[in-house]
């Protein structure tokens, strides 16, 4: 990860020297642009049992990692040296990352996993432009459809999934036009798709401890950080 951010970080940089040599200074940011983007993120599952169904309920925390990309719509308007827009993301998101814990069988435990998906967002942007160069900060809603699932090894449970998750973003990056309408930018975003729940439904009855039908629930919030780079065609 490590890597990843100091090659991202240096990129932007290195365009932008390359840019301002050949001379594009000034540029008017109004207008409509469409990109790609891809990156690496870093995140945290935090899940928690229902106590009421006679189970440690936790929180139990796994981690994650992993890369993402996309393209990218949006718009700007530009008044002196502020620039103002509304911009939306939308691709694929594949975390990697699982957890373990205990459960009330013995010689069994219970496995914690997060699915790829799709995800997007969308924001509001506003910056500062000095020519070519554009400074910014972003905030508003986002979404991600994988799904978060706690199942035990125990026969006679079949888990079902969280929905997708919603919640909201804010970040900030650097953009910088390396021709009349090709820019690079470089941003760090973090993501809180907020809480979903999950459930274990007892499908063999297991009497006294597990009536059939029962449902064991679990709830998984899901926090993601990233950095990504990216390339804007305006027009």
């Amino acid at each position: 990860m490590k890597t990843v951010f100091a090659t991202a970080v240096a990129l932007p940089l290195l365009l932008a020297g390359v840019a301002y040599a050949d001379g594009v200074l000034a540029h008017d940011w109004t207008g409509g642009y469409l990109g790609v983007h891809a990156g690496a993120l870093r995140g945290n599952v935090e899940v928690t049992d229902d106590v009421n169904d006679g189970v440690d309920p936790g929180p139990f925390d796994y981690s994650i990692t992993g890369f993402f990309g996309g393209g990218t719509a949006g718009y700007n308007w530009q008044a002196g040296n502020l620039v103002f827009g509304a911009e939306g993301d939308i691709g694929f998101l594949s975390p990697n990352g699982s957890g373990i814990i205990g459960s009330s069988h013995a010689d069994h435990h219970q496995d914690l996993t997060l699915s790829s998906g799709a995800y997007g967002d969308i924001t509001a942007r506003a910056g500062l432009a000095f020519g070519g160069t554009l400074i910014y900060a972003k905030g508003g809603g986002a979404f991600f459809g994988g799904s978060a699932k706690q199942q035990t090894t125990a026969d006679g449970y079949e888990a079902t999934g969280t929905g997708a998750f919603t919640g909201w973003t804010a970040g900030g990056g650097i953009e910088q036009m390396l021709t009349d309408s090709v820019s690079a930018k470089l941003e760090y975003q973090h993501f809180d798709f907020g809480t979903q729940e999950g459930y274990q439904t007892a499908v063999v009855a297991d009497p006294p401890d597990t009536p059939l039908g029962y449902k064991f629930h679990n709830w998984h919030a899901l926090g993601i950080d990233t950095i990504k780079v990216g390339l804007n065609y305006h027009f």
